[in-house]
């Protein structure tokens, strides 16, 4: 396995642990507000059904994007890649 070069400084495997275990932290954690959130759009789009309302509202969704966007530059797709997961099938 070769060994992982910043600049001119070499990276040891233990040097990588601690910074691995906290990716993995907040891999963890973001899945599980992943899984909430598709709880919840779930929810919202059953009480638009129930209601008659289309379940999908392209301005919201819209917006959320925008939001995603303005929190981090580039990051409209990650916004339309959780859209697309939260949708009900």
């Amino acid at each position: 396995m070769p060994v992982p070069v910043v600049g001119q400084t070499v990276v040891s495997a233990p040097d990588l642990q601690p910074l691995r275990r906290a990716i993995d932290g907040l891999d963890d954690a973001m899945a599980g507000l992943l899984v909430c959130r598709v709880c919840l759009s779930h929810q919202a789009q059953a009480l638009k059904a129930q209601a008659g309302l289309p379940t999908l509202d392209p301005g919201r969704e819209a917006e959320i994007q925008r939001r995603y966007e303005q929190r981090w530059c580039g990051a409209s797709g990650v916004a339309r890649a959780i859209l697309n997961l939260c949708r009900e099938d």
